[in-house]
């Protein structure tokens, strides 16, 4: 896909790699690699090898997807801790008063194979890479859950999830920022208002005490690298960890990776009520499409297809289906 990249896009880089990799160094080449509605991502081709740069959205529109880059530097700090292979970070900015834009600048991951990413090629490696492949992702999958906190929420204490000692605090509070979205961007209708503030408030109901757990949040094999960097071991790399947060300690992705069918909510010995009456994720299932409807800055990303299509359509399905699971949780 031939995108165009923005001219300021250029004048960042060139000053990371001045600031990071010394006046010695010099941009050889440039391109774009992808990104969501999130972020731009960008391959950098200069003397020194490849690397990446990851630039965050201006516009961010629901609470939940804030703090992109904060959670790529703290996430993928802690994955290294827990002996679980990334990409070392090698410069990043928080303010944007570095370049004028939120960024991380990471080691790139293979330069001997074109697509690292397994996204739709774990079937075109023979059987042994295929094994491999798979036994690696689930050490990683049982390190991960290892890693856990003494509150629910962000990665960092700052972060606006914030921090919460119970579960049900760190529930209550992730929904009253998704309908202070809503509110802002005026999904519902009074009525419908109504009935999710009703729903989000009502009590969960749980009889088991669960340990905060680090949730990668974007944990599928888009998101997992097969490749070396600088030579090294060709094995799994994880990378993108703007979504990611302590939470409860299941992680869906997981078991499409493992390529298993799985009941997660046994395997993990998740209370069901909790599991099927928990909102956050429709809440956030159904801001995805109204974020893809407001977006404008969207060239860049992957979902640039779904994005137009999206635009197009003025149906309210997404915003009813998700009212109705509020009604029905409101008659539990």
């Amino acid at each position: 896909m031939n995108i165009k990249i923005e001219p300021k896009i250029h004048s960042y880089t060139e000053q990371i790699i001045k600031k990071t990799l010394g006046t010695q160094t010099k941009l050889k080449g440039f391109e774009w690699s992808g990104g969501g509605l999130f972020n731009k991502i960008f391959k950098v081709n200069t003397s020194d090898g490849n690397f990446m740069l990851k630039v965050e959205c201006d516009k961010i529109f629901f609470a939940t997807r804030k703090d992109q880059i904060e959670n790529e530097v703290i996430g993928n700090a802690i994955f290294q801790t827990a002996g679980i292979p990334c990409a070392r970070i090698l410069a990043y900015d928080f303010t944007k008063n570095d370049i004028g834009a939120r960024y991380i600048f990471t080691e790139h991951i293979n330069d001997e194979i074109e697509d690292s990413c397994l996204w739709g090629r774990l079937d075109s490696f023979d059987e042994k890479t295929k094994a491999e492949i798979v036994r690696q992702v689930n050490i990683i999958i049982e390190k991960e859950q290892t890693i856990t906190n003494t509150h629910f929420g962000s990665l960092s204490q700052s972060g606006t999830l914030g921090w919460h000692e119970t579960y049900d605090g760190y529930y209550h509070s992730t929904l009253n920022l998704l309908i202070k979205d809503s509110e802002d961007c005026r999904l519902f209708t009074d009525e419908e208002l109504e009935i999710v503030k009703k729903a989000a408030a009502k009590p969960l109901v749980y009889a088991k005490k669960y340990t905060p757990t680090f949730v990668h949040g974007d944990f599928g094999y888009h998101n997992l690298m097969w490749g070396n960097i600088n030579g090294g071991e060709v094995k799994i790399h994880v990378i993108d960890f703007g979504n990611a947060y302590y939470g409860l300690p299941y992680i869906t992705e997981v078991y499409g990776i493992r390529n298993e069918s799985v009941d997660i909510i046994n395997s993990m010995g998740l209370d069901r009520n909790l599991y099927e009456n928990n909102l956050i994720g429709d809440f956030e299932r159904m801001f995805w499409t109204v974020t893809e409807r407001l977006t404008e800055d969207y060239s860049y990303s992957f979902h640039a297809a779904n994005i137009k299509k999206a635009k197009k359509d003025t149906s309210r399905t997404h915003i009813t289906d998700f009212v109705d699971k509020c009604r029905k949780i409101l008659l539990t």
